[in-house]
Parts: C-alpha cells; structure tokens; sequence
C-alpha cells in the first residue's frame, strides 16, 4: 500500500513539474503571456527542413520575435475590422475550399497507395538506364601564377622530376601541401570548363597536358585514373524509385476517383451559352478597314 501511495506522490510530482513548466512565461506584449507551451506549440509547426534554424539560443530568440510581430499584426487586426471585410471573407471561403479538396485528396490517395520491395526492384531493373552513371576521372594538377612559371616545371617534369613533389612544392592551391595537387573523381561538368575539356583528352593514366589557364591561374594536369560508365546500385536509388511509383500510383487513383464521381453524378452543361459568348466574340472583333483608293 506504501509503495502504490508512493508511486502515486511520483506521478503527481512529475505532471505537476510539467504544468509549471508549460506555464512559465517566456514573453509578454501589454500583460498578454505567450507561456512555453505555446512557444513549444508554434516550434513544432516549423518543417523538419527548417527545424535547425531554431535549434539554437539566437535561433530560438529570433524565432521568438517572429511570433510577438505576429500577435502584435494579429491585434491590429482586430482592432481593424479586418474579419468583417467582404474580401477576407471571399479569400477565407477560397482557402476553406482549397483545404476541405487537399484533405479529401489525401484522405483518398495518400493512404491507399502502397509500395513494395518487389515493385521497386521491378522497376529498377526495367528502367536500369536512367539510373547509369556517365565515366569519371581522377586528375592530379599543378598551379601557377603565371605561364612563365609554368613552363619551367614543364621542362622540370621533362627532367623527369616527380609531379607530385613539384605539386607540394610549387602549386599555389592550398590543398597541394598534402594531396600533392590531386583533385580526385569528377564526372564532366562538374569541373571548371578550360580544365574539364583539357583533362578529358587524356586518354592513359600518366598522361601529362599543356599548359592550361583558368581564372585561378596556370594548370599542368595529369590523369591519375578512369572509371568507366556504371549503373547506380538499387541501394542508392531505393528511395527515389518509391517517390516515383508513389506519385504514378496517385496520378493512377486521382483519375480514377474523379472519373467515378464524374459517372455518378448528372452533369448538365448548357452548350448554348457558350454558343452565345462565341457569338458576342464575332460581333466584337475588330475587322481590318480596306485601304482608301
């Protein structure tokens, strides 16, 4: 009995704490409190994307203003009539309709659509091109101020010098002091442009350029390696592959749901109507005048 009735003290305890603690205030705009719990209300509407921007102190803080502007807006508000006006009145029945059609629609699609592993692996291996990969290679460059300077470690690299230590030692790219100038995978167009097409051109691992100039400056690259075209494994796709069925599965029961509520519905259109308004267009339209003799 002792040990329930302390249990019991516990649990009193701890939602005791957490009503003290939605209630505490954390601001006030003329006597009006914006108490925790509704701080932590309006940080939950926030989409996940953004939720690190109000991760922080400052974050948090900022975020806090935003909500004082907006009761300080929604007051004047008030205080206008604004509610009462013939346009909010007409923009609030829009968004009403437009809210009531989503939800229905997600009522209906959303949750009716499911997909399956064996689907997506179908779909990966009948639509395996879209999913290749374009060849890729890895360079290896040397940086210098200006064509001078390059052409002395052409002559060095034709001494037989070794590249990458001319790469630590003369390269002007700060990563070179220790990747000895290697720029790693790239597919094209992922490269600056003067450098891509000068790098694509070598065709054997060991190849060394020109002398080719970017704006950064004065490059001599050599191939360090090639990959050739591969295909994505389903693994690195999976997910993009389920957004894809999921969005044909919905298109698919969109039109077949308002298909349905067309057929049980009686629609009747008034056709001469529109034969009118293609009448009032011929009257209306603007007939080229003959030019004078």
């Amino acid at each position: 009995m002792k040990k329930v009735l302390f249990l019991a003290f516990l649990l009193f305890l701890v939602f005791a704490c957490g009503k003290r603690e939605d209630s505490k205030v954390v601001a006030e705009i003329d006597g009006e409190k914006i108490t925790l719990k509704e701080f932590n209300r309006e940080l939950d509407r926030i989409p996940v994307e953004l939720k690190m921007l109000v991760a922080t102190e400052m974050g948090k803080r900022s975020y806090l203003e935003r909500i004082i502007m907006k009761r300080l807006l929604l007051r004047e508000a008030k205080k206008e009539k604004i509610e009462k006006e013939k346009e909010f009145q007409e923009r609030l029945s829009d968004i009403k309709e437009q809210l009531l059609i989503e939800m229905l629609l997600r009522k209906k699609l959303v949750t009716n659509v499911k997909i399956d592993e064996s689907e997506m692996k179908k779909y990966y291996e009948e639509h395996k091109e879209e999913f290749r990969k374009p060849p890729e290679i890895n360079t290896r460059h040397i940086l210098l101020r200006s064509e001078e300077e390059a052409r002395q470690i052409q002559e060095k690299l034709a001494r037989g010098e070794d590249f990458v230590e001319l790469a630590k030692k003369y390269s002007i790219d700060p990563a070179a002091k220790t990747t000895g100038g290697e720029v790693g995978y790239h597919p094209k167009g992922s490269l600056l442009p003067e450098y891509e097409e000068e790098a694509f051109k070598l065709k054997r691992v060991g190849q060394i350029s020109g002398i080719v100039r970017t704006r950064f400056g004065y490059h001599i690259i050599r191939l360090e390696g090639i990959k050739p075209p591969t295909y994505a494994s389903y693994e690195e796709v999976k997910e993009l592959i389920r957004q894809r069925l999921i969005q044909e599965k919905q298109g698919k029961l969109l039109e077949d749901y308002l298909s349905e509520l067309r057929k049980n519905a009686k629609i009747k259109i008034n056709e001469e109507v529109f034969k009118e308004e293609k009448g009032k267009e011929k009257e209306g339209s603007l007939k080229p005048e003959k030019p004078e003799k």
